[in-house]
């Protein structure tokens, strides 16, 4: 008995670190989507840019009712299908250059990091107890954002450098004129472009790595298969989402979660363009000061179990929250701060982020207990389909009416703020009995 429990636990931490792993390629692979990706298509498709939150809605979407086959196909399957997805779509954005194809490029891009993402929650709380989960959720987010941070920093940095390696001009040159694009000439803005193309495709490569961790994971039938099935029955799935919100801790928990996912999808994906169009930081900076907001998280993250444990759970989550809320004031006015711009808005861009982000693991772990074990992926992809929901009206609004003028980015994070703040008060006083796990209620 004491070998099958240790073979048991092995497997399980076995693959819960080739998960961490695979969510970290997968973050690397995400860093590069929303700094070189977005800005890339500023340039050439520029209604993808400004509605790209709208694709992460439907990327979300997708992705939510993708993690209703867990109970058919598994787990791998699944990270294995979110892995390529991302590969093949970075190869289609290098190699072709109709506005149609960057709608699918786009999709299917976003399809496989969210697929990977919504898929951290279930998957981790199969292989752990109670007692560990909130240290194994904050391992996979500390990695997925130290691999997010990575990249967004080098996205830039090999931007710049591929342009001007293309342009045949010095590092600095080139970086002194991503400071107004608009300015460039047609042929540097070819070159420009290319250096972008050159990203991407590296990129792809460090995609196709990230699929020899899944390859290796040792899944069983019984760590997803929860109810013997000879065919996906759709009708007892969306029978379990119902039951879900029958919960109504649980359907106070989806409101809250739409909420932010509005709010964020009004500015969290265009950081480097509000910094390098409307506060005129060069394309090398804006891309480092996003970059080290990200550090933020990494380093946040380590005191995360120490302030859930001081605090609660609802208190870290809607606390840090209402926190952040000054710092995205501070963003919104940075070009006010003359000299000061790049320190300012950088301070202010870590403080958000790692106030906001210290939370991640508690979304992960609160959600999961407000419903019954059997309902986990099915409230799992209720969560994802509402922040689908959101997401896709919050880039419709962006792409429509608010980014059709660039002033619109900077009205972005005043809107934002106040969403912020209604949700994390709904959330303070509709959940507050959470706020200890269930092991410290009992004490």
């Amino acid at each position: 008995m004491k070998h099958t429990d240790r073979s048991r636990l092995q497997r399980n931490t076995w693959n819960i670190l080739l998960f961490t792993l695979s969510y970290f390629i997968s973050n690397l692979v995400s860093g590069i989507i929303y700094d070189t990706y977005v800005n890339y298509m500023q340039e050439v498709a520029r209604t993808v840019a400004t509605s790209f939150w709208a694709f992460y809605g439907c990327a979300t979407f997708l992705s939510a009712l993708f993690l209703l086959l867990v109970p058919k196909v598994g787990y791998r399957r699944l990270l294995l299908f979110s892995t390529g997805s991302c590969a093949a779509a970075l190869l289609a954005a290098v190699f072709f250059r109709t506005e149609a194809l960057f709608f699918m490029t786009t999709l299917l891009s976003l399809v496989g990091i969210q697929l990977h993402y919504v898929m951290l929650s279930p998957y981790i709380a199969v292989f752990t107890h109670q007692s560990n989960k909130i240290d194994w959720y904050t391992r996979a987010y500390y990695a997925g954002y130290l691999g997010y941070f990575l990249t967004t920093y080098l996205g830039g940095l090999l931007t710049v450098k591929m342009f001007s390696l293309r342009a045949g001009m010095s590092y600095s040159a080139a970086k002194g004129m991503t400071q107004h694009l608009e300015a460039l000439s047609p042929g540097l803005r070819a070159c420009y472009l290319q250096g972008n193309r050159d990203v991407l495709f590296q990129t792809a490569v460090v995609a196709l790595l990230g699929l020899i961790p899944i390859l290796l994971m040792r899944e069983r039938p019984e760590d997803y298969r929860f109810a013997e099935t000879k065919r996906i029955l759709w009708g007892r799935r969306l029978r379990e989402m119902g039951k879900a919100l029958l919960h109504r801790d649980a359907l106070l928990y989806l409101t809250y979660w739409g909420m932010l996912s509005f709010g964020m999808g009004l500015f969290t994906s265009y950081y480097t363009i509000f910094l390098n169009r409307n506060l005129h930081i060069d394309r090398a900076t804006s891309s480092l000061l996003v970059s080290l907001s990200y550090l933020a998280v990494v380093v946040f993250l380590l005191f995360t179990p120490r302030v859930v444990k001081r605090f609660g759970q609802v208190v870290t989550l809607g606390g840090v929250s209402l926190l952040s809320v000054p710092f995205m004031l501070l963003i919104a006015n940075g070009d006010r701060f003359g000299s000061l711009t790049v320190p300012v808005v950088g301070a202010a861009l870590f403080l958000r982020s790692g106030l906001i982000n210290l939370s991640a693991p508690v979304d992960s772990a609160l959600s999961m207990e407000l419903v019954p074990p059997s309902l986990r992926p099915a409230f799992s992809s209720m969560l994802n389909l509402s922040a689908g929901i959101a997401s896709i009206l919050s880039g419709w609004f962006t792409g429509k009416i608010l980014f059709v003028h660039q002033e619109g980015y900077r009205t972005a994070y005043y809107l934002a703020s106040g969403i912020y703040i209604v949700a994390c008060i709904l959330l303070l006083a509709g959940l507050w009995k959470y706020n200890r796990t269930p092991e410290e209620r009992k004490v």
